[in-house]
């Protein structure tokens, strides 16, 4: 009876890892906004989706009525919690997002630049190449596009199956991902290739990620909010991976979504989105996210077992 009790915490170490990622998290993102607000006052955009506290109060009412209705550890009233959950965990990283972009530091662009041109790197030829064949940069721009959908529609797939071990593993890896790639971006932030490389290919959403950064730390209030944020590391590349492990309960969805997001890391560079330097970011981020993960789950489980 003791080791089942003891079990328990092993079976739920990756309920507790979001909870205290997601507090480390907002904790550091609270400190970003104090010092805007104390030294710097840069405006900025809101990232949370206007339709927040109104899906907030729909999961919220269906938990609610569905405990009434089945009991509270009925299939379904679980099922609406962890959506509430993942709600919760995309929650978190709209605050941070809102957060991060208050950066007082200078681009580091220019030396990422610098590197990739010594190594014969040439991203203005990259994004040429990728022009001249339409039919190519037309498929890598869906492909591109689709990881809003892999990552709203994946993870739900998993909670209604009840894989909920996978979910929340997965909630853990992002998470984690995003308090060190942040973090990362806040001390050395990057505006994306469009900003510094002179082409003609680049579309006005990339062009439109540096036009954000200018504006704010120069105290003009952001005229977009498209494009992106974060260059180094690609986070496309980050949650690519991260949907793809998440679906590895699935071997034919896995096989299926493999050569999506191969090409889909293949997109972010060869449409002018990222520097290549950002996709070896995105792996020196996914590497100790997966090692800590791992290193304390297993630190876990060897404590609950003495």
């Amino acid at each position: 009876m003791q080791n089942n009790r003891l079990a328990t915490p092993v079976q739920d170490f990756a309920k507790y890892c979001p909870i205290i990622t997601a507090f480390i998290i907002c904790s550091l993102a609270i400190v970003a906004y104090a010092v805007n607000f104390l030294f710097y006052r840069f405006p900025g955009n809101n990232y949370f989706p206007p339709s927040t506290s109104l899906i907030a109060i729909v999961l919220l009412l269906a938990m609610i009525g569905g405990s009434l209705q089945f009991g509270k550890h009925g299939r379904f009233v679980r099922t609406v919690r962890e959506i509430f959950y993942f709600f919760l965990v995309l929650v978190v990283i709209a605050f941070a997002t809102n957060a991060v972009q208050y950066t007082p530091f200078q681009p580091i662009d220019k030396q990422l630049i610098a590197i990739e041109a010594s190594l014969g790197i040439n991203m203005q030829a990259i994004v040429a190449w990728t022009a001249n064949h339409p039919r190519l940069q037309l498929l890598l721009a869906y492909i591109y596009d689709s990881l809003h959908l892999q990552m709203s529609i994946l993870p739900l797939a998993v909670i209604i199956a009840g894989k909920f071990s996978y979910i929340r593993e997965h909630y853990c890896l992002l998470l984690v991902t995003v308090l060190i790639g942040f973090t990362l971006y806040y001390y050395l932030p990057t505006m994306g290739p469009a900003s510094f490389i002179p082409s003609p290919y680049f579309m006005a959403e990339q062009h439109a990620t540096g036009i954000k950064f200018t504006e704010i730390h120069r105290y003009i209030q952001p005229s977009t909010i498209e494009g992106g944020m974060i260059a180094m590391p690609s986070f496309h590349a980050i949650w690519a991976w991260l949907c793809l492990y998440l679906v590895r309960c699935w071997p034919i969805v896995f096989i299926l979504l493999l050569p999506i997001n191969v090409l889909l890391l293949a997109s972010c560079i060869l449409l002018g989105w990222h520097y290549p330097i950002d996709l070896l970011g995105s792996f020196l981020i996914l590497l100790p996210a997966h090692g800590l993960y791992f290193y304390y789950k297993k630190k876990t489980q060897k404590f609950c077992s003495q």
